[in-house]
C-alpha cells in the first residue's frame, strides 16, 4: 500500500478528532493507501495553517519521509477562509509537489498537472469549496450575533460579569492561536496581536497566563 498521512482539526478542545480519523483511514485504505500517521490541531479554522502547530509537523513529518498524500475530511478542515484555503493547497501541491484528498463532498483530488501546478478545473473547484466554507462561518456568526442581540433586547444577556476572570489554563485554551504563536515563535507582542486580530492586552494576558502556571495564579479576564 501506498504511504500517506491525514490531517484532522476541531474548533476547540472539548470536541474530538476521532471520526475524522476512523472515517479517513477506512477512505485511504479503499484506495490503497495507508495512514501512518494523523495530524491534528484544536483551533479555530479562521486561524491560518502557518500558525498551526499539528499542521506545520505533518508538513516536516512528510518532507522528512518523502511522502506525497495527504487526507483531509473536508475542506473546512484546512480554512473557513477562502483565501487561506487556495494558498494553502497551492503551497502542498506546487510547492511541495503533494497530492490532497479531500473526502466531502465528493472525494475531490488536488494534484500537481504535468506542469506541477494545480490546473484551472481543481482551482476553481477549490475556490468553491473555499467559498461555502467561509459562508458557513459567517452565517455561524451571524445566528450567534442575532442571539445575542435578543438576549440583550429582553434582559437575557448579561455578557461576563466586569473584573471576572479566567484561569491560567482557560485563558491559554481560549486564544489557542496566541498561545501557539508565543509558544513556537520569538515573535513580539505586537505582531502577533495583528496576525491573530486581537487586542495587544489580550496577547499580553495570555503571555502572563504562560508565565503564571508553575505559580497557579490567575490573569484577570
Amino acid at each position: 500500500m501506498i504511504s500517506a498521512v491525514a490531517y484532522g482539526r476541531v474548533s476547540t478542545t472539548q470536541q474530538t478528532v476521532d471520526r475524522q480519523k476512523v472515517n479517513l483511514e477506512e477512505v485511504a485504505t479503499a484506495k490503497g493507501y495507508r495512514i501512518e500517521k494523523f495530524f491534528s490541531d484544536s483551533i479555530t479554522g479562521k486561524t491560518h495553517t502557518l500558525e498551526r502547530e499539528g499542521y506545520q509537523k505533518m508538513i516536516r513529518y512528510c518532507q522528512e519521509k518523502g511522502i506525497k498524500t495527504i487526507f483531509v475530511s473536508e475542506i473546512s478542515r484546512i480554512s473557513r477562509r477562502v483565501s487561506h484555503t487556495i494558498s494553502t493547497i497551492e503551497t502542498i501541491v506546487e510547492e511541495h509537489g503533494m497530492t490532497v484528498h479531500v473526502q466531502h463532498p465528493s472525494a475531490l483530488v488536488f494534484s500537481p498537472d504535468q506542469h506541477g501546478r494545480i490546473d484551472i478545473l481543481q482551482k476553481s473547484m477549490l475556490m468553491m469549496l473555499g467559498l461555502g466554507a467561509e459562508m458557513e462561518l459567517t452565517y455561524q456568526q451571524s445566528r450567534r450575533l442575532e442571539g445575542i442581540t435578543e438576549a440583550k433586547k429582553s434582559n437575557k444577556y448579561k455578557g461576563r460579569v466586569k473584573g471576572s476572570s479566567y484561569s491560567n489554563a482557560r485563558l491559554i485554551e481560549k486564544h489557542s492561536d496566541i498561545t501557539n504563536l508565543i509558544n513556537h515563535s520569538a515573535l513580539p507582542d505586537t505582531k502577533i496581536a495583528a496576525i491573530v486580530k486581537k487586542g495587544l492586552s489580550t496577547v499580553k494576558r495570555v503571555r502572563q497566563a504562560l508565565q503564571n502556571l508553575e505559580t497557579d495564579q490567575t490573569v484577570k479576564a
